[in-house]
């Protein structure tokens, strides 16, 4: 336990991030990666769904109404996890650590079913496990596309964001 918690700080303390982040991109990305490496995911994946969803910032809402860094939906989650506040969703969908939590807990079920496995992960996060059969598939695709063409970039240009741990 001891030997985890300091390969996190030197994890984190060696963090290195695009040089065109903002203040906002780096702190929220810190967190990311530092709440993926506790959860035991995968920090490019889930940097990857944060920057194609909204860059990585916060205050951000879909005309679907997703919500946060991730963008999580809010009438499909929310009752789920309790929430009786869209208000109080949004403050929780905005915070670096609750984001990365929810996002793990959407990405966990999701690959629950067969349809979610291996590369179709993203396209799960974005459509649902029936996305193959969605109306949308096309732009689901795409979405897809974009998550691991950045998630391969991030694990190209940024090595160093896996804990060591894992």
């Amino acid at each position: 336990m001891i030997q985890d918690i300091i390969s996190l700080v030197l994890l984190l303390g060696s963090v290195n991030l695009p040089p065109h982040f903002t203040d906002e991109q780096r702190e929220i990305s810190t967190e990311i990666i530092k709440q993926a490496n506790i959860l035991s995911e995968d920090p490019y994946l889930l940097m990857a769904i944060a920057y194609t969803e909204t860059r990585i910032r916060r205050d951000q809402t879909s005309y679907t109404g997703d919500i946060g860094i991730f963008q999580i939906n809010y009438r499909f989650w929310g009752p789920r996890w309790g929430y009786k506040s869209r208000k109080q969703f949004r403050k929780d969908m905005d915070d670096p650590v609750h984001g990365t939590v929810a996002a793990v807990m959407v990405l966990r079920e999701m690959k629950l079913y067969k349809t979610c496995k291996g590369h179709h992960i993203a396209a799960c996060y974005n459509g649902g496990p029936a996305w193959g059969r969605s109306k949308n598939i096309d732009k689901i695709r795409s979405y897809a596309s974009k998550v691991r063409k950045f998630k391969k970039r991030f694990e190209n240009n940024h090595p160093k964001w896996r804990s060591s741990t894992k």
